[in-house]
């Protein structure tokens, strides 16, 4: 099972493959671009960060250059994105792959990429033409339904999500990590 697609589709997408990287940029783009607006920036502003995020994986060689033995995707891509931030609020044009730390966690941007992942695995269940789909929706819209069926639709759900996050982990231990971790960003928001 390990080391997953993910990882492939980074190599092809660093080598400059076409459909890599428009897997790629559809992937990835919705997580960074809500990380991006819920920094402040207004939507135009955000659609151009996103896109220097991704001409900066391109182009600075990060993509090419980024091995599932180094850590985390999204903590590599996390940090591509604070880079550029920095740099539109620095005005600066440029940094090499060289010069990107590895940030492992950042809250806000961890809830948006398990938001993504959730939305994946729901359309992925969709996709399938499960019953369970319906279930799900029916529930999220506030409509009673069947608790036999709600809880399988669930199961079904978080096996679905498992294997969003299984395409970026290199073991089962750290899938295993990963998912403990993220599973937090599941639970509802308390209200202060």
């Amino acid at each position: 099972m390990f080391p997953t697609t993910i990882w492939t589709t980074i190599r092809d997408a660093g080598a400059s493959d076409e459909q890599a990287l428009e897997r790629f940029a559809r992937e990835y783009r919705g997580p960074v671009f809500r990380y991006v607006r819920g920094r402040g920036f207004e939507e135009g502003d955000a659609e151009d960060v996103c896109q220097d995020v991704f001409i900066r994986l391109l182009r600075g060689g990060v993509l090419a250059k980024a091995e599932a033995a180094r850590g985390r995707f999204r903590s590599l891509l996390l940090s591509v994105v604070k880079h550029v931030i920095l740099d539109r609020q620095r005005k600066r044009q440029h940094v090499t792959a060289e010069e990107i730390e590895i940030e492992c966690r950042d809250p806000e941007f961890d809830r948006e990429w398990m938001l993504e992942l959730t939305e994946r695995a729901l359309g992925r269940l969709g996709e399938t033409g499960s019953p369970y789909f319906a279930v799900l929706r029916g529930h999220l819209s506030g409509e009673k339904q069947d608790r036999n069926k709600l809880w399988i639709a669930r199961r079904k759900l978080v096996a679905l999500i498992r294997a969003e996050v299984a395409t970026t982990c290199r073991s089962a231990e750290e899938l295993e990590d990963e998912l403990s971790y993220l599973s937090t960003y599941l639970e509802p928001r308390q209200n202060s």
